[in-house]
């Protein structure tokens, strides 16, 4: 983190908790696209050749197709917002 002297008129308080929310910002927005990316890893995952009858592999066959729906939604969010952010700054 960039510190500014103190002259420049700014609250230290009040700059040194903006720059720490910030900061957990930031750090959230890693982990999200991290997990998501994770998600739409284990979302890609080839099925097995002969699906098996029952329960389980509904409910694995179920969280894989959530799973991937969730990665992607979470690269679309960010893939986005990137744009956004940048739109703003030109």
């Amino acid at each position: 983190m960039l510190h500014r002297p103190k002259s420049d008129g700014r609250e230290p308080v009040a700059r040194a908790l903006g720059q720490t929310f910030a900061t957990v910002q930031h750090l959230t927005d890693l982990v999200i696209a991290w997990g998501s990316r994770k998600l739409k890893q284990m979302g890609d995952q080839p099925e097995p050749a002969m699906p098996k009858k029952g329960v389980l592999p509904l409910v694995k066959r179920s969280l894989r197709v959530t799973a991937r729906f969730v990665g992607n939604l979470g690269d679309a969010y960010y893939e986005w917002y990137e744009k956004l952010k940048a739109r703003r700054r030109s």
